[in-house]
């Protein structure tokens, strides 16, 4: 009898758990609502509109369009996803209730799954060269220090950028901060805000403590940091199109990116033709979405 009971009980728990991972593998919101905006002149682009993830219950974007939607939903640049004029100007009013428990981290694979039932979204990812940069160490060599111990709060920096971890942007001003960082993560930081796939080349394999300032375009310095580079204009960083080669710094007096790499982490990012970059490729959407 014994016996009998625990297989039936590791038959039970063993169906639950494919449960529980099925569910995973269907993130879902509980409900939704996608409403058109009415028709307009005004060309919004492909990438208009704000997702907005402040609360935990509810996940909105105004005025997005579905391009938008694809990038929020895979946190993709815009030039992750080369199809999105086909896409359409279309914007769309996004509400969806969040389930209790998910965590903001399940939100973008609920937002994909909303996408696959309301416009029929079908895609694959390719992997190709591109225009972008690779990040290299400066020849005078690298300032970084690597991490001793867990990472710490950085102490107050007296109002010169800021103490807390992560990215911070304000009015043309830029400042990161990261404790037990890699490479690849400061690589992410750099390609999120050239709107450029950035190669890592650096061979710095350990983690490090990384304060880094910067103001103004991201193109580079007449000085040359980044010779013959071009400027980005990613997906939620703004338009630096029109910033070229010689425009280093803004009202502010601050070193662009380009030179805040080498000056503050000796490092330098080079422009290449074949930067290595991760491509969503839309098989099919539709312009519209299914009724609500």
């Amino acid at each position: 009898m014994f016996l009998r009971i625990s297989a039936y009980s590791i038959l039970l728990l063993a169906v639950a758990s494919a449960q529980s991972a099925s569910a995973q593998q269907r993130l879902e919101f509980e409900v939704a609502s996608i409403r058109s905006n009415p028709p307009t002149n005004f060309h919004f682009g492909a990438d208009s509109g704000k997702a907005d993830f402040s609360s935990p219950e509810m996940f909105r974007c105004s005025k997005c369009t579905l391009a938008t939607l694809i990038a929020t939903a895979f946190n993709l640049q815009s030039y992750q996803i080369p199809g999105r004029a086909s896409l359409g100007n279309n914007t769309f009013e996004v509400a969806a209730k969040i389930p209790d428990g998910a965590t903001a981290q399940q939100v973008p694979a609920m937002l994909q799954s909303l996408l696959k039932e309301r416009f029929g979204l079908t895609y694959h990812f390719v992997d190709k060269p591109m225009k972008g940069y690779l990040l290299t160490v400066a020849k005078s060599g690298s300032k970084l220090k690597e991490s001793e111990g867990a990472a710490r709060p950085h102490a107050s920096t007296g109002g010169q950028g800021h103490s807390h971890e992560g990215l911070v942007s304000f009015r043309g001003s830029s400042s990161f901060r990261g404790g037990q960082k890699t490479m690849a993560d400061l690589r992410q930081i750099i390609s999120d805000h050239l709107g450029l796939p950035v190669d890592d080349q650096t061979n710095l394999n350990g983690k490090y403590d990384i304060t880094l300032s910067w103001s103004g375009s991201a193109a580079p310095s007449a000085g040359g940091h980044g010779e013959g580079g071009w400027s980005g204009g990613g997906a939620g960083h703004g338009d630096h199109s029109s910033a070229g080669p010689l425009a280093s710094r803004d009202d502010a007096g601050g070193p662009t990116l380009f030179d805040a790499l080498q000056s503050q982490l000796g490092l330098k990012l080079v422009p290449t033709e074949r930067a290595a970059a991760r491509i969503l490729i839309v098989d099919h959407a539709t312009q519209q979405p299914t009724a609500n």
